[in-house]
């Protein structure tokens, strides 16, 4: 803690001196006991030349002592430290109290002592503020003596002597103070104000005049660091006295801008490898006890004194550099920043410690982390509590956040420190490096970040100086006991593990990581796996992969969570019920997704062991499941006729199985269903066979003879009594749609013809949904009605190969999400037989944009703003946007943009801003409907998506089949096309790399060659009418030169109305309105005059006012706002009559309202102010024309 400051005071005549008296050593006492009543000083204003902003300081705590005790104290080091030690360890002011009331005395004997006093003062050569206080005893008649004054103004008496004496220049060193008769007056909040002021200026005074000069030693300091034998230590306690001294008087912020710098400072020198200043050891923690002193407690070690005699290390020198800041941070209650300066400072000095860990204590980085990582956590903590002190954490997530992190560093030690003692296993999780998933073996580099103290990582090893190397017989010893009782003994590691991994959970789980969480959970079902507590263990993997499953992440942690789960299960002999079916089922999912790339040939038989008695354990259970859309599984319809084998009583088909998991499996059956036009379904099986991993092709047959078109419906694969199951999905195709949102919801259908002529087409849409229901019977095609057959399809006419048709189908209803599901069927005849097809699609019935339009008023025209964005999941591409007027109209529309020659993309988070001016032509009474035309299309789902199949399309179907699945799985992970193709990239290009190895010829022509889907948007936009408004102007009604804080500014008020945008004109003079402006009082102006007040709304006359305006404060000020409102002239008993009309016909109609509207023309006029020279309050009257008074009008 640092030391109040200290002042002295001497007294005259003192308590041996002969003139004394009891009377007079009764008057000092009680004076000093006074001022000792008014410490600490409170409420302190710093102005300082060297300073822009003016500090204040809230409170100083002040030694008052005998002037007497510091001379005896000369000797002693609290006031004798030189320039190392804070200014304030000199006294900063010194109060000499003299009690005198005869001029002839005064002459004789107190003004030679003030004298001497004055001489005793200078000789010690530190700048400070002397204080002649004159103390006047009370009267007899119980009031108190004051000083006189004469004819022109000055003191008279021996205060008036004092002044004349001892005052230099206009520094005024003189005071005096009326005690009171009774002691119980001290109390009397009259006496002391004018000392304790004059107290309070003089120690700014001193204290100002020691920064300066200190100030300037450093900077001579500074300005020699490039010389010979200049010492950076010495400099350092130099500027760090600074430091010192500001923290003394509760200026921590300027304390820690200081430290800031010396840090900076150290840095630079590290880097200029200037460190001739310090000791043998060069980088330091070599001393026993290293490793377990607490940092930021810097009482622990003597570092100003091996700073003082240039002999302490680097490693302690960071150490005393951080544990001040974090001092300083936390007096201030910034605690998450301690926490994160500790994390970046800890994950600092530890890469430089790992440079030199063969000469430290072996573990010593780890017990040196682990000691202060939890030792900033305890410590801000103790901290939180002070400003809470019912711990409520609520407020203080990024604290929690930073503070988890460094529980979590500390946990990791222990878990280093485990895995070399043998106490845990040297293998997944607890060895990130054995990890066989990369990504998960980076946690530390999530934990440790990379500093910023202006070197680079790789910069600061490399001037950084390394311990002389020493024999390993000769490292040092651990001495953090905890951490030595976890060496020795396997239950204290495992608890302080436990422990520790428990609280990092609930921390982490108190700022919302819960990401992080997963980590250390799999450390925990991890040790109860190792430590066979097979009970536990099934417990936490079953948690563990439950929380990997409602967070969608985490495949390998919840691969290994799953097959701890079924190891626990398979030891503790459990029954294989519907609970273990869900473990194997989500195991196979997992395995299937998780692709172990570090896997070899000798290690397939035991890395897939668990996987195979999964497999026969599924094919063993008795109980029935069907499981659809499994991951484990994929087939695929490759026939497009069926076959008829020998002897024509069997068909068959060639199927497609793709066995994602890397193993072989044993399937007991596989069938696929196929589905006619009505719905009748027909089954083709195969007995059991091996799935190898990869692609199997296989024949199914069926002995069911039918004929006519078929299509895939579902398919299953058998294991025991396990049932895979895969229902046909296709996503409907993308089609160019035109919506107009003041129409009925429609669909388009786009039938196209391939290389054979289709005739006498039929075409049916059914919905299957019930929710949905489309109404063909006002289908249109090419803006025609078609017509029906008696089965309620639409009747068509032929279409050409290679040729198309687009057809509107409105519907009703409203689906419960974004997506329907349509069946749509065609029947049709070619030139050889009929033809049926079936199929079933998904339709987006959403919109993936959102439009929203501000208007702005003007006399002659209207600017509307048309903001474009998205939903929030999709990327868009804007081709056009278009605001049109109908034809003959009486408004035109004017773009900003004229040209659209580029597309645009509107990102999630980045809308797209349109503006348009809209102009009347001529009077419209009646109102317009404008046209906003959008064309767009999504993205991904429509421009990348449609531009790859288009380009399949142009493929054979060997080289289409052959890139397929890696396609689907580039599109599905945005990271690798999204961004470069939103750079211009194209997907040629992007796409290039992934089929460089597949040898495929012309995709990138194709690619180049796509066609380009666009989407348009039609929104009718109402012109705004029943308008009124009001253009307001504010002028000054003098030529303004420099404006002053606090100096009135006339100004003139005008206010003019247009009924451009009313829709009507007002014929007769009961029509006309009454409008009411109101000017907005803010704090920057107070506002003198007619505030508010009322006019009629007349164009052809502006309304003026002249009020007054006066800047409040300086800078660059804005003009006041003003609100005009509309006042109805209407008489109450015409409003109660026209209510009851109203309801006697069943409502009141508000269609004819008006809306006001504003235009301040100039509003983006700014004044600039000048700070005042003097600040004077006072109450102006004000003059009323006509002796009339303004109601509620304040100054």
């Amino acid at each position: 803690m640092p030391r109040p400051v200290t002042i002295t005071y001497t007294l005259h005549p003192s308590y041996t001196s002969p003139s004394s008296s009891n009377q007079t050593n009764q008057i000092l006492n009680l004076a000093i006991q006074g001022i000792k009543q008014h410490l600490p000083l409170r409420n302190l204003h710093w102005k300082s030349s060297t300073r822009t902003s003016l500090r204040t300081i809230q409170e100083i705590d002040i030694e008052l002592i005998e002037l007497g005790e510091i001379s005896s104290t000369t000797n002693n080091n609290k006031f004798n430290l030189g320039n190392e030690s804070s200014i304030l360890d000199n006294p900063l002011v010194n109060l000499c109290l003299v009690v005198c009331e005869d001029a002839e005395i005064y002459k004789n004997q107190t003004r030679n002592f003030i004298r001497d006093w004055l001489s005793l003062l200078a000789a010690r050569r530190t700048p400070h503020a002397p204080l002649i206080v004159l103390v006047n005893p009370p009267n007899q008649s119980g009031g108190s003596n004051s000083g006189s004054k004469n004819v022109w103004g000055k003191d008279k008496g021996v205060l008036g002597k004092i002044k004349n004496d001892f005052n230099v220049g206009k520094r005024d060193r003189c005071i005096q103070l009326n005690l009171p008769r009774e002691s119980s007056g001290l109390n009397d909040p009259a006496i002391w104000p004018e000392l304790i002021n004059k107290l309070k200026e003089s120690l700014i005074s001193a204290f100002d005049s020691l920064i300066i000069e200190r100030e300037e030693e450093v900077k001579r300091g500074e300005s020699q660091r490039l010389n010979i034998g200049w010492n950076f230590c010495t400099w350092f306690l130099l500027k760090e006295s600074l430091a010192n001294s500001f923290e003394a008087v509760n200026l921590p912020e300027d304390s820690l801008i200081i430290y800031e710098e010396l840090e900076a400072s150290f840095f630079q020198v590290l880097k200029e490898q200037n460190l001739s200043w310090f000791g043998i050891s060069k980088l330091g923690a070599m001393n026993f006890g290293d490793d377990s002193l607490p940092i930021l407690d810097v009482s622990q070690k003597p570092y100003r004194e091996l700073i003082r005699n240039s002999q302490i290390s680097i490693f302690d020198f960071r150490i005393y550099l951080f544990a001040r800041q974090g001092q300083l941070l936390g007096k201030l209650g910034r605690i998450t920043e301690v926490a994160k300066r500790g994390q970046w400072f800890v994950a600092s000095l530890t890469r430089r410690l790992r440079e030199a860990e063969n000469s430290l204590a072996e573990h010593f980085i780890e017990s040196w982390t682990y000691t202060a990582c939890m030792d900033i956590v305890s410590r801000c903590d103790q901290w939180s509590r002070i400003d809470r002190p019912n711990g409520d954490y609520s407020g203080l997530v990024a604290y929690e956040s930073a503070r988890s992190e460094l529980l979590d560093i500390a946990r990791i030690q222990v878990e280093r420190i485990g895995v070399s003692s043998g106490h845990l296993p040297p293998i997944y999780p607890f060895n990130p490096a054995t990890s066989p998933y990369p990504k998960l073996s980076e946690e530390e580099d999530v934990l440790f970040e990379t500093t910023s103290n202006g070197l680079s990582d790789d910069e600061e090893l490399q001037h950084t100086p390394s311990n002389n190397q020493g024999s390993p017989t000769e490292r040092p010893e651990l001495s953090n006991e905890q951490l030595i009782d976890a060496q020795k003994d396997q239950n204290n590691c495992r608890s302080l593990y436990l422990g520790l991994t428990q609280k990092t959970i609930k921390a982490y789980g108190s700022c919302g990581k819960v990401n992080s969480v997963i980590r250390l959970k799999a450390d925990l079902a991890a040790l109860a796996l190792y430590t066979e507590n097979w009970v536990e263990a099934y417990d936490l993997s079953r948690a563990l992969a439950r929380d990997c499953a409602e967070l969608l992440t985490w495949d390998p942690i919840s691969k290994f969570a799953l097959e701890g789960a079924l190891q626990a299960h398979r030891e503790l002999d459990k029954e294989k019920d519907e609970d273990w079916e869900n473990l194997a089922l989500a195991y196979l999912r997992v395995c299937a997704l998780v692709i172990d790339e570090k896997a070899t040939d000798q290690q397939d038989e035991d890395q897939y062991q668990e996987l195979r008695k999964v497999v026969d354990g599924l094919k063993e259970t008795d109980n029935e499941q069907e499981v659809e859309g499994h991951k484990a599984f994929n087939v695929r319809l490759i026939s497009e006729a069926v076959r008829h084998e020998v002897g024509g009583s069997l068909t068959s088909v060639q199927v497609e199985v793709n066995n994602i998991l890397p193993i072989c499996v044993d399937a007991d059956g596989i069938s696929i269903d196929l589905a006619d036009s009505d719905g009748e379904i027909i089954t083709f099986s195969s007995d059991g066979k091996t799935l190898q991993p990869g692609t199997n092709a296989m024949k199914a047959s069926c002995s069911t003879s039918t004929q006519g078109l078929y299509t895939l419906h579902s398919a299953t694969i058998v294991l025991g009594s396990i049932s895979f199951t895969y229902d046909k999905f296709n996503e409907g195709q993308t089609l160019r749609v035109k919506l107009k949102l003041d129409e009925d919801p429609k669909v388009v259908v786009e039938v196209r013809s391939g290389i054979v002529d289709m005739k006498n087409i039929k075409i049916g849409l059914r919905s299957l949904i019930p929710e949905v229901r489309y109404l063909l019977q006002d289908a249109e095609f090419d803006e025609r009605l078609v017509s029906l057959d008696e089965s309620g399809l639409i009747l068509f006419s032929d279409i050409q190969s290679g040729g198309e048709v687009v057809i509107s189908i409105p519907y009703a209803g409203v689906p419960q999400g974004e997506y329907a599901k349509a069946q749509i069927t065609i029947q049709y005849d070619t030139s050889s037989s009929s033809r049926d097809w079936i199929d079933s699609q998904v339709v987006f019935m959403g919109l993936p944009l959102t439009v929203n339009v501000q208007d702005f008023f003007r006399p002659d025209c209207l600017l509307s703003h048309f903001t474009v964005a998205s939903d929030g999941r999709e990327y868009l591409r804007i081709a056009s946007v278009e605001l049109t007027p109908p034809e003959g109209g009486a408004y035109e529309v004017q773009a900003s943009r004229k040209k659209w020659d580029d597309t645009i993309t509107v990102h999630p988070n980045q809308p797209l801003s349109c503006l348009f001016k809209v102009k009347q032509l001529h009077k419209d009474d009646q109102g317009a409907v404008l046209r906003l035309k959008i064309r767009y299309r999504s993205l991904e789902e429509v421009e990348v998506r449609h531009a790859i199949e288009y380009a399949f399309r142009q493929l054979s179907p060997a080289a289409r089949d052959k890139i397929r699945n890696i396609t689907r799985e580039w599109m599905n992970d945005k990271a690798k096309w999204l961004e470069p193709y939103l750079l211009g990239i194209s997907l040629a290009q992007t796409l290039g790399e992934i089929f460089e190895s597949q040898n495929i010829d012309g995709l990138e022509s194709v690619l180049k060659d796509e066609n380009k889907i666009w989407r348009t948007l039609e929104i009718p936009v109402d012109v705004p009418q029943h308008r009124l408004l009001t253009i307001i102007r504010m002028n000054p009604t003098t030529p303004l030169n420099q404006i002053y804080e606090g100096r009135a500014i006339n100004m003139k008020l005008s206010l003019t109305t247009s009924f451009s945008w009313c829709g009507q004109i007002i014929k007769n003079e009961n029509e006309k309105k009454m409008l009411v402006f109101d000017i907005q009082n803010n704090e920057d102006w107070l506002i003198v005059g007619k505030k508010k007040g009322y006019y009629m709304a007349n164009p052809n006359e502006i309304e003026e006012q002249d009020i007054i305006l006066i800047p409040m404060k300086s800078g660059q000020l804005f003009l006041p706002t003003i609100n005009i409102d509309l006042l109805s002239n209407i008489i109450p008993n015409q409003i109660q009559i026209q209510n009851q009309n109203n309801s006697r016909s069943g409502l009141i109609s508000n269609e004819n309202e008006i809306l006001c509207e504003t235009y301040f023309e100039n509003s983006g006029e700014s004044i600039i102010v000048l700070p005042c020279k003097k600040e004077i309050n006072h109450f102006l009257p004000i003059l009323i024309p006509n002796g009339e008074a303004w109601e509620s009008e304040r100054i």
